[in-house]
C-alpha cells in the first residue's frame, strides 16, 4: 500500500511540475513581449525602437491585437506586408481568423488601397510583390494623379505638401490619412527643411501652408530621431527619442495585478507542490525501507 502511494505521489509531482512549467514558459516568455508593450511604465521608459522590436516579436508569436496595424504600416517594411500576406485570409483577417486591420497596415505600407477583402490584396500582391517599397509609395502617389518620384526631388516637395495639405472630404478626393503619412516621410527622410523651404518659398499657397502646418504636427509625433519606421534612403539618426504616454491609459486585464497574482499563483504553487510531493516519496521510501530492514527476523 506504501508503495502505491509513494507511485500516486510521484505521478501527481510530476504533472504538478509540468503544470507550473506550462504556466512558466507561456508567462515569461510566450507573452513576455506583449506584457512589456502594454505596461505603461514599460512604455514610457523604453524608445519606440525597442517598443517595436517587442511587437514584432509578439506578432510573430501569435499575439496580434486590434490596434497594432497602425504599428505595423507605420513602423514595417516591405517584408512585413510579405507576412501579412502569409497570414491573410477573408476580410484580411490574421493569425487564424483573427480580426487584425491587416488592410490598415497594408494601406500604409504600400500607399494604396484596394479595399478590406484579402482576396483583393493578394491580386494586387501577385502584381507588385517584385517592386520595392518606394516603387509602391510613387505608385500611390501617381494613381491619385501627383507624380511624385521616390526619394523626392525638391522641386517635387510642394506637390508633397499639397497632399498633407488636402482637405477634401468627399471620397473622390479626399486623400486618406495613410497616404498623407507617406507624403510626410517621404518628405521627412529626404532631409526636408520646412523653416528653409519658407523662406525660400515666400508665396506658398493655402493648400502648402496647411500642408506646412501638417507635416510640422507629423513631425511632433514621428520624428526621424525615433529610429524606426524611416525609408531606405533616409539617414539614419543617432540616439532616439523617447516615446509620449497618455495618461488616460488603461490597462488590459491581464495587466491586472490580480490576474498577475493569479498567474504567479498557478507558476509556482504546482512548482512547489511537486517538488514537494516528489521530495516526500523518496523521504518516505528510504524510511520504509530501514524499518523493513529493522523489523526483519533474524534466522
Amino acid at each position: 500500500m506504501n508503495q502505491h502511494w509513494r507511485g500516486i505521489c510521484r505521478i501527481f509531482g510530476v504533472l504538478l511540475l509540468g503544470t507550473g512549467l506550462f504556466f512558466a514558459y507561456h508567462w515569461f516568455y510566450y507573452f513576455a513581449p506583449s506584457r512589456r508593450i502594454m505596461d505603461p511604465h514599460w512604455f514610457t521608459n523604453h524608445s519606440q525602437r525597442e517598443y517595436w522590436k517587442e511587437l514584432q516579436s509578439s506578432i510573430q508569436r501569435g499575439l496580434w491585437e486590434h490596434d497594432e496595424a497602425w504599428y505595423v504600416g507605420q513602423y514595417g517594411d516591405k517584408s512585413w506586408a510579405k507576412w501579412i500576406m502569409e497570414h491573410s485570409s477573408g476580410q484580411m483577417a490574421c493569425m487564424g481568423g483573427k480580426p487584425c486591420h491587416g488592410a490598415v497596415a497594408m494601406r500604409y505600407l504600400s500607399n494604396q488601397d484596394v479595399g478590406e477583402e484579402a482576396d483583393a490584396w493578394h491580386e494586387w500582391w501577385k502584381t507588385n510583390q517584385s517592386k520595392s517599397q518606394e516603387e509602391w509609395l510613387a505608385d500611390g502617389f501617381r494613381q491619385r494623379g501627383y507624380m511624385i518620384d521616390i526619394p523626392p526631388k525638391p522641386e517635387q516637395f510642394i506637390v508633397l505638401l499639397n497632399v498633407l495639405g488636402n482637405i477634401e472630404t468627399n471620397r473622390p478626393n479626399a486623400i486618406s490619412k495613410e497616404m498623407k503619412y507617406n507624403a510626410f516621410r517621404c518628405l521627412r527622410d529626404s532631409g526636408f527643411d520646412p523653416v528653409a523651404y519658407i523662406l525660400s518659398n515666400r508665396t506658398v499657397s493655402a493648400i502648402g501652408e496647411r500642408g506646412l502646418l501638417e507635416y510640422e504636427k507629423h513631425q511632433r509625433r514621428w520624428p526621424s530621431a525615433i529610429g524606426v519606421g524611416l525609408l531606405p534612403f533616409a539617414k539614419r539618426p543617432f540616439g532616439s527619442k523617447e516615446a509620449d504616454y497618455n495618461d488616460t491609459f488603461v490597462l488590459p486585464p491581464f495587466m491586472q495585478t490580480s490576474f498577475k497574482n493569479w498567474v504567479y499563483a498557478l507558476i509556482w504553487s504546482p512548482l512547489a507542490l511537486g517538488v514537494g510531493l516528489i521530495g516526500w516519496s523518496f523521504r518516505k521510501c528510504r524510511v520504509a525501507s530501514n524499518g523493513k530492514k529493522y523489523d526483519e527476523p533474524t534466522a
